[in-house]
């Protein structure tokens, strides 16, 4: 050491690698570390041996890439949950490296957006190279966004710019433009649960009053999250088609004609994000008890027979905003007193039906159990179950749920 020189204190191994001149790359799996992994991590990252068995999240602090590998722990859902909740809290990316037939651990990767990627274990080193070169590009943007948004916070702190209360006054005007009062017409009822992920909600419902007897009642669910999918939410509130009027008189415009006029509008926008929904629209006639709705790639409303019976149909139709032109589908169900009609987006499912992702049958038998229950317990038992997910995993999506009770 030369004269005036002065010792350096390394505090962690990431401060090691940066000295070296490389980043952590923190290894989660089998010892000794795979011959595919270590010739992957040499030319460009410092591998450090992580413990699979100890608390990740000060581990994870300490490395700018950790890759997960795949030993009995990777695979299990559970467990990958918690490291996914400790991804979502840190500016580190994650790389998986999984059993092909890890068909629980792909499947639950596949279905969750995060800041992470997967990669087959017999991954030669130059594929699993590759990977890991895309996820440390994807690690930079990650910290530039976060210092962005530092930024930002800042601006706010300042006077200039204040994103929450913006965010807070946008999520109060969305709620604005929902019903505030639900009709009430002969013996039927309504009720609404809406639980948007954040400030603001891609979801959008509404019920109103077409006539003396005519309802009409909607679910929307603009494919994406934030400000640009809530903005789009309120265009489709305003430009839904209802009614008809010329002079003294009316006419009420059919769920396909609706869903076919309000795609074409969506369309004419030429919207750059978020410019694509999925919605289902309903016209009851409560004199009669005739329901006719349509829907545009959203789940198939759920009708509970007061016979304790499910009925689901299979109606076509597109996503809203693709293609202009297309053509949207009516379908007819008599209704009868005891029966109850549920509307939802997907973002309710968990609280629903009990799971995620459902098939038709765990649809049909989640649908059964909430059957008996009164609307305020149906609506109590479903708030706990989102409550329940979102505290383990985290706010996905936006739930919205609308229930009509024939009476």
């Amino acid at each position: 050491m030369g004269q005036g020189s002065r010792p350096v204190l390394v505090r962690s191994f990431e401060d090691k690698a940066v000295l070296a001149g490389k980043r952590t790359l923190l290894w989660l799996g089998d010892h000794p570390t795979p011959a595919n992994v270590s010739s992957a991590a040499a030319a460009d990252w410092d591998l450090t041996i992580g413990k699979i068995d100890k608390p990740l999240g000060p581990q994870f602090k300490q490395a700018k890439l950790v890759l997960i590998g795949a030993n009995g722990s990777a695979t299990d859902p559970r467990w990958l949950d918690g490291v996914l909740g400790e991804l979502d809290r840190t500016s580190v990316v994650g790389v998986f490296l999984l059993r092909d037939d890890a068909r629980a651990a792909w499947s639950l990767l596949a279905n969750r957006m995060g800041n992470f990627l997967c990669v087959s274990e017999g991954a030669t080193a130059g594929e699993l190279a590759a990977k890991l070169a895309a996820a440390g590009a994807l690690q930079r943007g990650i910290e530039n966004l976060c210092a962005e948004l530092s930024t930002s916070r800042t601006m706010g702190s300042d006077g200039t710019q204040d994103i929450e209360e913006e965010m807070r006054l946008a999520s109060r005007l969305q709620r604005d433009f929902l019903p505030k009062q639900l009709p009430e017409v002969g013996g039927l009822r309504f009720g609404a649960l809406y639980k948007p992920a954040g400030w603001v909600s891609g979801d959008i419902y509404d019920i109103m009053r077409l006539d003396e007897t005519h309802l009409g009642f909607y679910v929307a669910d603009v494919v994406g999250h934030g400000m640009p999918a809530a903005l789009l939410t309120m265009f489709i509130k305003k430009a839904l088609l209802t009614k008809r009027i010329a002079g003294r008189t009316y006419e009420i415009v059919s769920p396909a004609a609706s869903l076919a006029a309000l795609n074409n509008d969506i369309c004419e926008q030429d919207l750059s994000s978020c410019q694509f929904c999925t919605a289902v629209y309903c016209v009851m006639d409560a004199e009669n008890l005739m329901l006719t709705y349509s829907r545009a790639g959203h789940p198939e409303p759920i009708i509970l027979r007061a016979a304790g019976t499910v009925d689901m149909r299979r109606t076509p139709g597109s996503l809203l905003g693709i293609f202009p032109g297309e053509k949207f589908y009516p379908t007819d169900v008599k209704l009868c007193r005891g029966d109850r009609l549920l509307l939802y987006s997907d973002g309710a499912e968990c609280g629903l039906f009990g799971q995620r992702r459902c098939n038709e049958e765990q649809i049909r038998q989640g649908a059964i159990a909430l059957a008996g229950l009164s609307l305020d317990e149906m609506f109590a038992q479903i708030s706990a179950r989102i409550n329940a997910d979102r505290a383990a995993n985290g706010a996905e999506d936006d739930v919205t749920v609308v229930v009509m009770d024939v009476g």
